[in-house]
């Protein structure tokens, strides 16, 4: 059988292969992984280096070009978190884990960005949630310490 041609020479033909065919944004671009991949790795120094616009800008940009990767989808969210967009930061965190259902830090993190926003009892579901999760293999004692302390603020508030 013949390999289906995309025609990517209208904006629905992108649209389609984009949506319908799993065509990347950055392929269609002529953008490649390994460019990406130095724009992510730029972003993870400006994380580090608490430059938070430059990484958010640099991480919306490889999310845009490459909306399935997941390590991409977690640090801009962390990015957002760390300024504060609790809302923008937690529907990343849930795309993420749309994508990886055992993440417990992502759970934890989407958790303390429902409750930065007000959203106790959502906030305390995410955090039961992560302790849940962190006893997948391999674990994750941390974050579940984290996500237990978080808890036990939440009972002592009367969430």
């Amino acid at each position: 059988m013949a390999e289906e041609l995309l025609d990517v020479s209208t904006p629905e033909g992108r649209r389609d292969a984009v949506l319908l065919h799993g065509v990347k944004p950055a392929q269609l671009a002529g953008i490649r992984t390994d460019e990406l991949e130095a724009v992510y790795g730029l972003a993870l120094e400006d994380l580090s280096a608490a430059r938070f616009d430059e990484a958010i800008e640099r991480l919306a940009f490889v999310v845009q070009q490459d909306p399935w990767e997941r390590r991409y989808q977690v640090a801009f969210a962390h990015a957002l978190q760390s300024v504060g967009q609790w809302e923008a930061a937690g529907r990343f965190y849930a795309e993420a884990l749309l994508s990886d259902a055992t993440d417990a830090m992502c759970a934890y993190r989407a958790g303390e960005c429902l409750g930065a926003m007000g959203e106790l009892e959502a906030a305390r579901e995410a955090f039961e949630t992560a302790v849940k999760l962190s006893w997948i293999e391999p674990g994750q004692p941390a974050v579940r310490e984290a996500a237990l302390q978080r808890l036990d603020q939440l009972v002592r508030a009367g969430a």
